[in-house]
């Protein structure tokens, strides 16, 4: 969606693996500037009357019982950066009592009000008009703003009725078209659409509130239900909540809607492989990579599939790609040493773990793979034995941590200390036995 020609502003995103698309609640934190004081008595000083906060809102819906068609506008003087001066504050005061004034001329007749939900968000109630209407005066009022100061508003504007809205609600529902309009610069104005709520959820879902973020999807939806980006939003909140047919209700709808929608494909891959149905989970991270650019996600979960079905010279081929997008995750390095190792390349398996702890010294199991690997070369064997001493440390709850120490201490005849490791990887759930019965056996034969 554009306004006044600007597109907004996306990013994508990945929480536990899922892929979604984000607005980023940041950008309207910057668009914001908290009103002092200050700005709210030299307001008050010029419009004494004007009324603000709960009292308006009883004081407007008492006069809207009888209303069957009204919008409400929401306004904000557009803020500077933070370091502003003295000058520019005097200039945003400034504005704020233009734009009051104008409101006042605007809504000149006993049915339209106007006041302060807080400092510094205006409102203004126009009964018998729709939210078209409203629009244009929204931009006739930045008009005059901007011929007589050189400050300029932002403004949303919402309309009733609207789907289960209770008139109450239109005035939060203006908000959230402000934070809409926020999105595209200072100047704009948008009308309260599902765009509107996706920003919304899209902040309580920042904020981890899964729950009311669904909500506001939901509503979105009953607004526009072809809305591909909710419907994958969607998904993505029921799959956080482990409501894994639900979620992939909404990927397939997003993806029926647009069919070049990778992570709605993706996103149904990770389903299926979190459902353990790991053959159609391949089937769909192929068919999203093939759709989308070169996204780390798919790259990684694809090649890390292939690994878990013994493919390990295809699961290098996406890992490496994983590698290149994001060079600095130790995870990935560390299934790419798992792949070399796997399909008999101890020189990069060792690099490529190398590089792991590099990028993460607490990675205990590439340092218990590398330290396993060196045994199995019977090369460098006390750096070897440092780094499973290193991971059992890190992990201690890791059994086959401790299974790789015990072999390392077996081959470096240390059986004493072997067995006692073997016996820990057994307790922790890793099979040993064969290996504490061999030592047991030696041990009962040496006597």
């Amino acid at each position: 969606m554009t306004v006044k020609g600007k597109k907004l502003f996306r990013r994508q995103e990945s929480i536990r693996h899922f892929l979604f698309s984000s607005t980023d609640p940041g950008r309207l934190e910057k668009a914001k500037r908290p009103i002092s004081n200050v700005f709210d008595k030299a307001l008050q000083s010029g419009f004494p009357e004007v009324p603000s906060g709960s009292r308006f809102i009883e004081q407007i819906l008492q006069q809207l019982n009888v209303v069957t068609c009204f919008s409400a506008l929401a306004a904000r003087i557009d803020s500077e950066a933070q370091h502003e001066k003295d000058p520019a504050e005097a200039a945003m005061m400034e504005g704020q009592r233009e734009l009051a004034a104008i409101l006042a001329m605007v809504c000149d007749t006993e049915k339209d009000q106007w006041g302060m939900l807080e400092p510094g968000l205006f409102v203004a109630i126009f009964p018998d008009k729709n939210d078209s209407q409203c629009l244009k005066l929204a931009h006739g009022i930045q008009k005059k703003l901007a011929a007589k100061t050189r400050r300029t508003a932002t403004m949303g504007v919402a309309g009733y009725p609207s789907i289960t809205y209770q008139k109450k609600q239109i005035f939060e529902n203006a908000r959230k078209a402000l934070d809409h309009a926020a999105f595209f610069g200072p100047d704009s104005a948008a009308v309260f659409d599902a765009v509107s709520l996706n920003i919304s959820g899209d902040k309580l879902y920042e904020k981890g509130n899964i729950a009311g973020a669904i909500a506001e999807f939901k509503m979105a939806l009953a607004l526009d239900d072809a809305n591909v980006n909710v419907h994958n939003s969607l998904g993505v909140c029921y799959g956080l909540q482990g409501k894994y047919e639900q979620a992939m209700e909404e990927f397939k709808t997003a993806a029926s809607i647009d069919g070049d929608e990778y992570m709605a494909l993706y996103n149904q891959g990770l389903v299926n492989k979190l459902t353990d149905r790991r053959r159609q989970a391949l089937e769909f991270f192929l068919k999203a990579g093939k759709r989308g650019a070169a996204v780390f996600e798919i790259a990684f979960q694809t090649g890390k599939l292939y690994l878990e079905l013994e493919n390990p010279e295809k699961a290098a081929t996406f890992l490496e790609q994983a590698a290149e997008l994001e060079p600095r995750s130790s995870t990935v390095f560390r299934y790419l040493g798992d792949c070399y190792e796997a399909g008999g390349r101890p020189e990069p398996a060792i690099a490529a773990y190398t590089k792991a702890i590099r990028q993460n010294p607490q990675d205990a199991a590439s340092m218990s793979a590398l330290g396993h690997l060196f045994d199995s070369r019977r090369e460098n064997p006390e750096i070897a034995l440092m780094f499973c001493h290193e991971s059992v440390a890190l992990e201690p709850e890791n059994g086959l941590l401790h299974y790789r120490l015990g072999r390392l201490y077996e081959h470096q005849n240390q059986m004493a200390q072997a067995l006692k490791e073997f016996k820990k990887a057994e307790r922790l759930g890793h099979d040993a036995s064969e290996s504490i019965s061999k030592i047991e056996g030696r041990q009962k034969a040496a006597k």
